[in-house]
């Protein structure tokens, strides 16, 4: 089991989001050079799971949530006790059997849904699967299924042109 990195910071915003800037001694304890560091753990007593994101000179900052900061009542300025470890879990969503049926029906949509990040992938299940009857979801499923397919034959292959000397 991975050890808990426990730290106060001051929760800042960059455009919309706002963000907690993760020590550079948790930093490196964490961060084994990687670009994205998958992260459980609590803010204030809250649960969270997300991802580490560089900010420069090899350090990271973790992004607090809207629900989190809604629940903890706080925003830009608040200082907050941040407790985090590594994530091992799994993050791939559980896909509904209708999405299978219908991409192992679809090579080329199949193919474009893996070159998906696995974060665009949860967002696409999260939207298929938040509807109160089943007809809505295969529909939605048909629909996504097409749309993927289409844009496998829109993409055609860049030819590469001759060099002019």
């Amino acid at each position: 089991m991975n050890e808990y990195h426990v730290f106060c910071g001051r929760i800042y915003k960059v455009g919309i989001i706002r963000f907690v800037d993760v020590p550079p001694d948790v930093s490196r304890a964490m961060g084994s050079g990687t670009a994205h560091v998958p992260v459980s753990g609590e803010i204030e007593g809250a649960v969270v799971r997300s991802t580490l994101v560089p900010r420069g000179k090899g350090c990271y900052r973790l992004a607090v949530h809207g629900e989190i900061r809604k629940k903890l009542r706080v925003d830009a300025g608040a200082v907050v006790e941040v407790a985090l470890q590594l994530d091992e879990e799994p993050r791939e969503p559980v896909l509904p059997p209708a999405l299978v049926l219908a991409l192992r029906n679809a090579p080329k949509a199949q193919a474009a849904f893996r070159k998906m990040t696995t974060a665009l992938r949860r967002q696409v299940v999260r939207y298929l699967t938040s509807v109160k009857q089943q007809s809505t979801l295969e529909r939605r499923v048909v629909t996504f299924v097409k749309r993927l397919e289409s844009r496998a034959v829109e993409k055609p292959q860049k030819k590469s042109r001759p060099r002019k000397k």
